[in-house]
């Protein structure tokens, strides 16, 4: 499968790396900018270091005569930053392993200046996870699973924006099949491109699946789970992955829930798993049952419910991504690529395909 395609993770860890490309007068600037912000905390600071200052987030480690904490500048728009803002500070005191929120002088779980918000955390000391490691790959499946179960019962507060995609999955699948559909205009301008060339060869096979796998799903326990969730609505993180996870004193900690929003589980488990089997070249079997069966361990699906997942990891995201970093990034990528990525669809569909069959 493609090394190039960027995935959330990889194009937050470039945007870290921006920070080495920030002047030292640039630098000087965000951490002026923190010493400003951190006056509506009492807090006293001794030290502040810019850890992130890319475009996305910012991200400052202060340290202060009780230890060291985080201020970070949200980037998100308001209406759902404040979701999650207040889904974070509800797990923390709910004694859910996330960072907790460090109220301002007001008793505020956030300041805000401009139009962005910012918020103070306690910073957690721990080392990253490695998803080529065994081990690891259980702590991160089991700490996805608990970090459902905790988020069960959240309902922000009067006045805070609901953010949910509970029910939408009918509209992304349309929309990438309708995108795939439109990329065919754009290769077929590009008559000498081997890997337009090879997109128009192969792609209508793959925008006809996506289409019965929409079909599929509708067909499925989907919309009754829907349902059910909307009534008792569970947290999806979106985004969680190596990035936003650290190994502290032999528990797991999430430590960005920016992304987080109402949505079925399994959202989160497709969007972990899927990436992680395209990234080995092969399809790895043992790899998914030990991914699955490590977050089951904690949190059990039924096989309606694995159903569903199922069906879900069945649309050609992959390829979707692929062909959205050459011809909606405007990336150059190489025909064997799009290669990689039409041969791993297919495996991967005969693989869950036979899962399905087995329940």
């Amino acid at each position: 499968m493609s090394k190039s395609v960027k995935r959330p993770e990889k194009e937050e860890e470039e945007d870290k790396e921006k920070e080495n490309d920030l002047t030292p007068e640039m630098t000087e600037k965000l951490i002026k900018l923190a010493s400003t912000i951190l006056h509506y905390w009492d807090i006293s600071v001794q030290e502040i270091e810019l850890i992130q200052g890319g475009q996305m987030a910012l991200v400052w480690k202060i340290i202060t005569d009780k230890g060291p904490l985080c201020l970070k500048r949200i980037h998100r728009p308001e209406k759902k930053a404040l979701f999650s803002i207040h889904a974070q500070d509800y797990l923390a005191k709910k004694g859910s392993r996330v960072p907790g929120i460090i109220p301002n002088k007001e008793g505020g779980l956030y300041t805000k200046q401009g139009p962005f918000l910012f918020v103070v955390y306690d910073w957690i000391i721990g080392r990253p996870f490695d998803l080529t490691v065994p081990e690891d790959q259980a702590w991160i499946m089991k700490g996805l699973a608990q970090y459902h179960l905790d988020s069960v019962g959240y309902l922000p507060e009067e006045g805070i924006p609901v953010f949910s995609k509970l029910g939408e999955w009918p509209k992304h699948y349309i929309k990438r099949c309708q995108q795939m559909e439109s990329w065919k205009q754009i290769a077929a301008g590009t008559p000498d491109d081997s890997f337009s060339q090879l997109y128009l060869s192969e792609i209508d096979q793959h925008i006809e699946h996506g289409r019965s796998v929409l079909k599929e799903l509708q067909e499925s326990y989907y919309p009754e789970w829907v349902a059910k969730c909307e009534l008792k609505p569970n947290l999806c993180h979106q985004d969680y992955g190596t990035g936003n996870t650290l190994l502290s004193n032999d528990q797991i900690w999430i430590i960005d829930l920016d992304t987080t929003t109402y949505d079925l589980p399994i959202r989160d488990l497709r969007k972990v798993i899927i990436p992680l089997m395209g990234d080995q070249g092969a399809w790895d079997q043992e790899l998914f049952n030990h991914m699955l069966a490590s977050y089951e361990s904690v949190a059990p699906l039924s096989m309606q419910q694995k159903k569903v997942m199922f069906i879900d990891m069945l649309f050609p995201y992959e390829l979707y991504e692929t062909a959205n970093e050459k011809f909606g990034r405007k990336n150059e990528l190489p025909p064997e690529e799009l290669m990689q990525a039409f041969d791993y669809e297919k495996r991967k569909g005969e693989e869950i395909t036979s899962m399905i069959s087995s329940l």
